[in-house]
């Protein structure tokens, strides 16, 4: 009996220890129960949704260094195509006589006053022609303001930073009047503008005068939009200076003209907001005939500029 009950209690134990080992096994993971997912909810096309934000700190951004050149489109009405421009930053030293730019269209020496500042400007170009080898500007070239060119009308405009317009003015090719005399060739007409709202233009030829008349007359003629403003010398040397309305009525004008070697400037008050141009001539011929300062694509330029280049 007592071999028998310690058999029965060794059986019990070995169950008891197998049903402990089991126990502490690990479970195998459970089946994946497809019935315990719902469907999933439709969601509007166009819906935006919202991600979690991460909880990292964003750093602050460097600032970034402006680039020395922006290259952008900007459109031409007459061809009805984009032309390519761009804006070169540029540090003028006071005392130098010149500065080269190289620009997408080759150089571009730039010639300033002795009186020209020192100070950063930018450049911006129209680069559907050669730009000109020589760009000479006036002190009205400010430090941080904007020099406007383009290439297709041979124009260029000062604006300050924020855009005011400082002056306008229009290029012409020299020794393009056949054997007339240089006095009559243009080379630039500049229109400055004053603080009070009034404005001077200056017209600037190949030459001087030489003083010697082989007709009738010259006349060197400046329009502002319907009005011409005209100054004829006459064969015997003497001066007059006369205005034409919009429907060819003239009569003296007696406001201010200078005649300095080479250069002759008027000093007006009206016409600021309309274009100008200069032509020369002689009572038998045309010499020069200038192209009419684009206002509307120096305005186009500066706007394109200001949202590709801020």
């Amino acid at each position: 009996m007592t071999r028998i009950y310690k058999i029965a209690i060794r059986f019990l134990l070995g169950v008891f220890g197998t049903i402990c080992i089991v126990g502490c096994q690990i479970n195998p993971e459970s089946q994946f129960n497809e019935e315990s997912v719902r469907e999933p909810t439709p969601t509007l096309f166009g819906t935006a949704i919202i991600t979690p934000a991460s909880s990292e700190a964003t750093p602050t951004p460097l600032p970034k260094k402006i680039p020395d050149v922006c290259v952008f489109p900007v459109f031409n009405e007459e061809v009805g195509q984009n032309d390519e421009a761009a804006i070169y930053r540029f540090n003028w030293v006071s005392g130098e006589e010149n500065l080269e730019i190289e620009t997408r269209g080759g150089p571009i020496t730039i010639q300033g006053p002795v009186n020209l500042t020192s100070g950063t400007r930018r450049l911006l170009i129209v680069h559907r022609y050669p730009p000109p080898e020589i760009l000479s500007v006036s002190s009205k070239l400010k430090s941080e303001s904007n020099l406007l060119y383009d290439t297709n009308t041979d124009a260029a405009e000062i604006r300050t930073k924020d855009g005011s317009i400082l002056s306008q003015t229009i290029y012409d090719d020299a020794g393009d009047i056949g054997n007339l005399k240089p006095a009559l060739d243009v080379i630039s007409v500049e229109r400055q503008f004053a603080e009070d709202g009034g404005y001077i233009v200056r017209l600037t030829t190949n030459a001087p005068n030489d003083g010697i008349y082989e007709t009738s007359f010259e006349n060197i003629e400046l329009r502002i939009g319907s009005e011409r403003y005209a100054h004829r010398i006459l064969n015997n040397g003497k001066t007059v200076n006369l205005k034409y309305d919009s429907e060819g009525n003239y009569n003296m004008w007696d406001g201010t003209l200078i005649s300095q070697g080479n250069t002759i400037t008027w000093v007006l008050d009206e016409g600021s907001d309309v274009n100008f141009s200069v032509r020369t001539a002689t009572d038998i011929r045309l010499a020069d005939d200038t192209s009419i300062f684009p206002a509307d694509k120096m305005d186009t330029l500066w706007k394109a500029s200001q949202s590709a280049c801020r």
